[in-house]
Parts: C-alpha cells; sequence; structure tokens
C-alpha cells in the first residue's frame, strides 16, 4: 500500500469514528431530551356582578375566573429505562387579583392537613411518583382525589372554579393531603384508587379517605363511575359518594350527564345530585356551553338548582376571553351556601380573561 493510500485509508477510519461517536451523541441527547423540568401555568379572572351576597346584596368585584383557579407549577420526568420514568409536580394556587397563595385549611378534617387558614405554597398539587407506560402511574403527595377525576367529565367545561357554579367537587372534595394515589389505562379502560394517611393523634379510623374510579373512553363516548369515604379525622363521622355519568361528543355538540349520590354515617344528611349540559363549537374560535345541576337533599326536604352559561371566545391558543351568567335558588331546608345572603335566588355574571403560558 502506498503512502497516499494509507494516509486515505487513516482519514476514512478517522471520519468513520466520527460518524460512530456523532451518532452515539444524539442518540443520547434524543434519549435525554424526553427527561427535563418545565414550568406552566394559567391566570384566569373575572369581573363579575352578583345579588343576593353575605352582608351586601349587589356586589361588583374583581374575582377569580369562573374556568380555572389561577396557578403556576413545576412539572418533571427523568426517563429510567424500560418504559420506566420518575415523576413529579409542584403546582401553586393564587388570587389573580392580590397575589395572595390559596388553598388553606383552617381545620384539619377530611383528608386535609390545618395550615392555620393560611395559604399554601404548593396547594393545588405537591407530589412524587413513578410512571410506566404499560402499569401505569404511582404518586405521593398532595393530589386530587380519584372522585373529583371523574367528575370532570360529567359537566361541559370540566370542574368551573367559581363557588356559585360549582357542586360536584362539594361532595367529593377536590384534594387532599398524604396521598398515595394510582392510575392506569388500557386502551379505551382506565382505573384508578388512593388512599390518605390520617396523621392525626387521636384519629378515629385508620385512613382519612380511599376511593376507586373505572372509565371507558371510545371515540365520542367517554364514561365513568366513582366510589370513595372520606373519614373526619376526630370523629365517628364519615362522608362516603358515589355517582355516575360521562359525556358524547355528537358532532360540534357535547353532550354531559352525571349522578352523585352522598350520604353520611352519623349525620342523617342524603343527597341525591342530578346533571346535565352541552357545549356547542359554534365556530373555530366560540364555544357556547350551559350547565345545570339539581341537588335534593332528603334528609330534610330542601334543594339546590343551578344553571349556567358560558360564552367562550379563543383569542389565540393560549388567551380567551369568556362572558358567563349563572342562576342559583335554594328552597326548603337546603343548606345556605356561604356565597349568598338569604335563601331564595341569586343572579350573577361577568366578564373574564384567561392566559395560560
Amino acid at each position: 500500500m502506498g503512502i497516499e493510500q494509507e494516509r486515505k485509508s487513516r482519514l476514512n477510519g478517522k471520519l468513520a469514528a466520527g460518524a460512530v461517536l456523532g451518532i452515539a451523541i444524539t442518540t443520547t441527547v434524543q434519549a435525554q431530551s424526553s427527561s427535563g423540568v418545565s414550568l406552566y401555568g394559567i391566570i384566569d379572572t373575572t369581573i363579575r356582578y352578583s345579588n343576593n351576597n353575605q352582608g351586601d346584596n349587589k356586589l361588583a368585584a374583581l374575582t377569580d375566573g369562573y374556568f380555572n383557579g389561577s396557578r403556576w407549577g413545576m412539572r418533571g420526568n427523568e426517563a429510567l429505562g424500560g418504559g420506566l420514568s420518575a415523576i413529579f409536580n409542584l403546582e401553586s394556587g393564587f388570587d389573580p387579583s392580590t397575589g395572595v397563595s390559596q388553598q388553606g385549611t383552617t381545620t384539619a378534617n377530611y383528608g386535609q392537613q390545618s395550615t392555620g387558614g393560611q395559604g399554601r405554597l404548593f396547594g393545588r398539587q405537591a407530589w412524587v411518583g413513578l410512571n410506566h407506560e404499560r402499569f401505569g402511574r404511582l404518586t405521593f403527595g398532595r393530589q386530587f382525589t380519584t372522585g373529583y377525576d371523574a367528575t370532570a367529565r360529567f359537566q361541559p367545561n370540566g370542574h368551573p372554579n367559581l363557588d356559585a357554579v360549582t357542586i360536584f367537587n362539594g361532595y367529593t372534595g377536590p384534594r387532599q393531603d398524604n396521598m398515595a394515589k394510582y392510575v392506569g389505562q388500557w386502551g379505551a379502560l382506565s382505573a384508578g384508587a388512593y388512599y390518605t394517611f390520617g396523621e392525626v393523634s387521636g384519629h378515629m379510623k385508620p385512613s382519612s379517605s380511599y376511593g376507586a374510579t373505572l372509565g371507558y373512553k371510545q371515540g365520542p363516548v367517554d364514561v365513568g363511575g366513582f366510589w370513595q369515604q372520606a373519614n373526619a379525622l376526630t370523629t365517628p363521622e364519615s362522608r362516603k359518594v358515589w355517582g355516575v355519568g360521562g359525556n358524547y361528543q355528537w358532532g360540534i355538540v357535547k353532550l354531559t350527564f352525571g349522578y352523585l349520590n352522598n350520604r353520611f354515617d352519623v349525620s342523617p344528611t342524603r343527597n341525591d345530585v342530578f346533571s346535565g349540559g352541552f357545549a356547542v363549537a359554534a365556530t373555530s374560535a366560540l364555544t357556547l356551553s350551559v350547565a345545570s345541576h339539581y341537588d335534593r337533599q332528603r334528609n330534610a326536604s330542601g334543594s339546590r338548582i343551578m344553571v349556567t352559561g358560558v360564552a367562550d371566545y379563543n383569542l389565540s391558543k393560549r388567551t380567551d376571553i369568556y362572558a358567563e351568567i349563572d342562576f342559583n335558588r335554594i328552597n326548603g331546608a337546603y343548606a345556605l351556601p356561604t356565597f349568598m345572603g338569604v335563601k331564595g335566588s341569586k343572579v350573577g355574571g361577568g366578564i373574564g380573561l384567561r392566559h395560560r403560558f
């Protein structure tokens, strides 16, 4: 072999080695790209007017948004190999009109630890766990209950944020502390379960809360059911809740329906809650929706009727403006909600702005 041919052979070998090294580096970077931390959030606020308020019959205010509680958060994952990842989520709720942290708990009870009434740094979510592509996700920390997750599908816009238009999450509870939670998905079928540790001296029962859910989503059909029990921390009382419902996508129309049953072990309180609604994609940017709830209290005759309508217009993929109106009526011996001044009717409405980042 001549000197020139030898040089060419060496050069080709170096180029081949470099190509192999480049491929290895690229593969490593691509593998690492599935791991990382992302910052996200929602700011949702409404200029709202309503009557029949406590202390002031008529009230105009800048409040939390109709759709979402404002929040910022961090979520992350690290690929561990074999379809397994380490995951976490920290999410902080705040009042957009004052900047004050929210989700404070005055008294420990029903799966919530006391914060002395002060807001929590990560009051919406604070958990860490493992996720497997095949076997599902197991997480530990402050999380949403499976009942809350399930009933989101019963309503045209998921769980709304304003007290005047929420009923379901008053019974399921949005989130609880010290929770171990499992969620799995196998094709159209999904399942979940959770267990919450009481962690309070003198606790009457071994757990403060536990529950399970099943769901089925295929094509236009999304249905499910759940059951959960939340125990009081220092008394024998327990709240048992179950429900079924879902939604059906019919062209541009989404139809929703649901039923929830609430009862206590000690208290004679019994509730039957029925919901129905729809959302119409009138244009690519405009969605119109109506949601209604009827809550019948059986132990002492009474009821709550709630109807709300929303027109939501997307200015972009991340920003929308909306107008909403809502009506509530309390009859009989139904317990008076804190957002109302006296029993009877209440009407409210507002204009809101929501931005996601």
